[in-house]
């Protein structure tokens, strides 16, 4: 059985016309009218299942945020990337984030020269004027004794990023408490394009494992590599290594107390 449409809605909530729709399988309908229907005039539409077809409305339209946030509202701004909830007025809106992540399903292919740890097309797409909270974790094989070079290349320099790096001691990964120390270490306020780390040389057929956490404040569209070089023989990138990238604000969000 086709339904009728309801038409002629507007966009800000004004008068709608009377409408019959069936409402059962026997055909009988039922009358809607204006004071039935209401359509508020800040959210978008709310739409069903969509198809593979891009070019429908999202569920939120872009907008500007309240003055004062309001408990149980729904935000989002385009400037920002970032979707906000308020869950109550005292601690007010917090960011919903939206995060990419990239996984090896199965073991990479061996690398010696510069390469991408995660494989072709793995890089992290990064737009202008924006900030991002970036982890990195990799475990790795080394096939033969000697160093490794990580190097995160930006395709153009961040206009400043922290960094937070631990790695497994040179003998290898072991279990706590262990019986070597982890490498740690930190970059502030960076501005290199190709940021990079080398180790000391590393014990040949066990497995390693590199940890980096990115804040990075960004004025131009880019990408970031992550990227190895071994120097000597070759490492095996391991399955589970993976990367996860979220969009920040570029203010402070939430309420604060004095």
């Amino acid at each position: 059985m086709a339904n009728t449409k309801i038409s002629a809605l507007t966009a800000a909530g004004g008068a709608i016309a009377t409408h019959e729709f069936p409402v059962n399988e026997s055909g009988t309908t039922k009358k809607v009218t204006a004071a039935q229907i209401k359509v508020l005039a800040n959210t978008a539409p709310i739409f069903g299942p969509g198809s593979a077809t891009a070019g429908s409305k999202p569920l939120l339209s872009n907008g500007t945020l309240l003055t004062t946030p309001e408990a149980g509202a729904l935000e989002y701004v385009t400037a920002d990337g970032a979707a906000y909830f308020t869950p109550d007025t005292t601690n007010g809106r917090g960011q919903l984030p939206a995060e990419l992540t990239f996984r090896l399903t199965a073991a990479g292919s061996n690398i010696s020269t510069i390469a991408n740890f995660f494989g072709a097309n793995s890089n992290i797409p990064l737009v202008a004027s924006a900030e991002y909270e970036i982890e990195i974790w990799m475990f790795y094989l080394k096939n033969t004794a000697g160093t490794v070079t990580w190097t995160l290349t930006n395709s153009a320099a961040p206009t400043g990023q922290n960094i937070y790096y631990a790695m497994s001691p040179i003998t290898g990964i072991v279990a706590p408490p262990g019986t070597a120390s982890e490498l740690n270490g930190q970059f502030y306020n960076d501005t290199t394009a190709a940021r990079a780390f080398t180790t000391g040389s590393l014990t040949t057929a066990v497995n390693h494992f590199a940890y980096f956490k990115i804040f990075l404040r960004n004025n131009t569209g880019t990408s970031l590599k992550i990227q190895a070089t071994a120097g000597a023989g070759s490492i095996t990138p391991g399955i589970g290594s993976r990367w996860v990238a979220k969009r920040r604000p570029t203010a402070n969000v939430g309420t604060f107390a004095a």
